[in-house]
């Protein structure tokens, strides 16, 4: 985890940000250790020391305004490992970045407090061999929504253990799990495509605000935002989503004498489905 400050373009002010890293390094055959030995292996990259090397990449290239996003520090990690260690062959890098907001009351920003706030962390994976180029996905996770109304699920296969009744007008909540593969790498505007994303997420599950918009399934919800993200970014080349059901069901209060017009939910997380797809751009003919 590295916590790091830089200067923001439109103020004077200091902005927050905290990235945590996983490294994941794989090294050449064992030929290699035969000749320099396992300990000169592992103290090579030990000493180092994840945290201070990554500190360090984090402080330098803040110095000089560099880290643009989190997919770019992920791609000179990789960069710094390959070029620093001959016997490293593929590295892979997991960052995943906390969104901390400044403190903010009627209009004005706190001079150095921020709360936290989760409305989908940013992530990215990075894995560069040392004979190609990095292959870089980015997501979004942990970005709950929930909307009351304009759901529905009928029309489903049935067999004989089917219980889940069809319905018209239900609750729809889950929480976004969205990873993206980009077909180039260092031209792309990570944070700018990594917004857009997320603007479609929230765009084809909640729909026009003066209305809404139907789902009649999360399968065709999560389809809807992986054709139009594929649409509308070219950068992108595939998209998985997986879209958890997050069920809210009526309360029955009729030997309470009351009763529930669907006004009073209970959440249960078990059992659930787990809805999942991934869709990718048709390969094009090079004859």
């Amino acid at each position: 985890m590295v916590l790091y400050f830089k200067e923001a373009l439109l103020s004077n002010r200091l902005q927050c940000n905290q990235i945590n890293i996983l490294t994941t390094l794989a090294l050449d055959q064992m030929k290699n250790v035969a000749s320099i030995g396992f300990a000169q292996i592992i103290l090579s990259l030990e000493t180092e020391s994840e945290v201070e090397n990554e500190g360090k990449m984090a402080h330098y290239h803040n110095d000089y305004q560099k880290i643009k996003s989190i997919e770019t520090f992920a791609m000179n990690i990789c960069e710094h490992f390959l070029s620093s260690f001959n016997h490293v062959i593929r590295v892979q890098v997991y960052v995943e970045e906390v969104p901390w907001k400044r403190f903010e009351k009627n209009g004005v920003k706190h001079v150095h407090a921020f709360i936290h706030t989760p409305t989908g962390t940013h992530f990215c994976e990075v894995e560069q061999l040392r004979s190609g180029p990095p292959v870089i996905h980015s997501g979004i996770k942990d970005l709950k929504v929930l909307k009351t109304t304009q759901s529905g699920f009928e029309g489903f296969l049935k067999d004989q253990f089917t219980t889940l009744p069809e319905v018209k007008d239900r609750c729809f909540a889950t929480q976004v799990y969205c990873k993206w593969r980009y077909h180039q790498g260092r031209d792309v505007d990570f944070e700018a495509t990594w917004e857009a994303v997320r603007g479609i997420v929230l765009k084809k599950f909640a729909g026009p605000y003066d209305k809404g918009e139907y789902s009649p399934s999360v399968q065709k919800t999560l389809y809807d935002i992986q054709v139009l993200s594929l649409s509308q970014l070219p950068e992108i080349e595939d998209m998985e989503i997986s879209l958890p059901n997050i069920h809210y069901f009526n309360i029955d209060m009729s030997k309470m004498g009351l009763i529930n017009k669907e006004e009073v939910l209970l959440p249960l997380d078990n059992p659930y489905g787990r809805i999942t797809g991934t869709v990718k751009r048709k390969l094009t003919s090079r004859l």
